[in-house]
C-alpha cells in the first residue's frame, strides 16, 4: 500500500497539472479568440474627431513651442518630436494619450477623414508599460508617471491630412508586443473611423492634433474611449 505522503504528493501533482492545463487553455482562448476580436463600431458622422483607439485617456495636454508638459522620470517636459517622431512637426496643438489594457480591443481607427500623407516607423528597444497599467488599474493621479515608454519605445506614426484638421496617430509598442500592423499606405484616402491598424498585445496610442486646445475636446483624463465611436471633438 502506498504511504499517505505518496498519495498526497500524487494528488498535488495531479492538481497542479490540472491547473496548468486549464490556465493554458484559457490563455489560448484569449490569444486566439478574445484578443483579436473586432466588434462593429457606429461612427458618429457629425463628430469632427473620434477616438483612434480603445482604452483609457492618460493625458490630454496643450503643446506649445514643440514641448509636451508632462513629467516622467525626473523630466519636467518632453520635446514633442520624441513622442511624435519623424519630420518637422507643428509647434502647438493638443496631445492625447490612450492606454490599452490587455482587455481592450487592439484595432486602431482613423480619427478624421482625410489622406495619409506620412507613415514613419521608428524601431527601438521596448520597455514595459506595467507602471501605467497599475496606475490606471488603481485610478491614480498622473497616470503616466514612471512610464518612459511614452518617448522611448518602438512606434509607428501616421499623419492624416483632412479638410479642416491634420491628425497624427502614434502607435506605441509595449515590451511584449509581437508587431505593429499599419494597413494604409501613403496617399490612401481614409474615412473617419476606418480601420487603421493593430498593435498586438499591450500598447498605447497617442493622438496629436495641431491648432486645437484641450478645451476643444469633449473628454478628460481617466475617460474610457472606443475607437471610431467615442467623440473627442464635436
Amino acid at each position: 500500500m502506498p504511504s499517505d505522503s505518496l498519495v498526497r504528493m500524487k494528488r498535488l501533482l495531479a492538481g497542479a497539472m490540472l491547473v496548468a492545463g486549464v490556465s493554458y487553455a484559457v490563455f489560448e482562448a484569449y490569444r486566439r479568440w478574445y484578443f483579436p476580436r473586432d466588434p462593429a463600431r457606429s461612427v458618429p458622422q457629425d463628430a469632427t474627431v473620434v477616438a483612434p483607439a480603445d482604452g483609457r485617456i492618460v493625458y490630454l495636454v496643450q503643446v506649445e513651442d514643440g514641448v509636451v508638459p508632462i513629467a516622467i522620470k525626473d523630466r519636467r517636459e518632453i520635446p514633442l518630436d520624441e513622442i511624435v517622431k519623424g519630420g518637422e512637426r507643428p509647434p502647438s496643438g493638443t496631445l492625447l494619450g490612450i492606454f490599452l489594457s490587455p482587455y481592450d480591443v487592439h484595432y486602431q481607427r482613423s480619427p478624421i477623414a482625410g489622406t495619409v500623407s506620412e507613415i514613419t516607423y521608428h524601431p527601438a528597444p521596448n520597455v514595459s508599460m506595467n507602471d501605467m497599467f497599475l496606475r490606471n488599474l488603481l485610478r491614480l493621479e498622473n497616470r503616466y508617471a514612471g512610464s518612459p515608454h511614452v518617448w522611448s519605445n518602438e512606434r509607428n506614426v501616421v499623419r492624416i491630412h483632412g479638410e479642416e484638421l491634420t491628425a497624427f496617430v502614434v502607435q506605441i509598442a509595449d515590451q511584449q508586443v509581437n508587431r505593429i500592423d499599419c494597413y494604409p499606405v501613403e496617399g490612401d484616402a481614409l474615412e473617419k473611423g476606418q480601420k487603421l491598424g493593430m498593435i498586438r498585445w499591450g500598447s498605447q496610442v497617442d493622438l496629436f492634433v495641431p491648432n486645437l486646445r484641450p478645451a476643444d475636446f469633449a473628454v478628460s483624463v481617466g475617460a474610457k474611449v472606443l475607437a471610431g465611436e467615442t467623440v473627442l471633438v464635436r
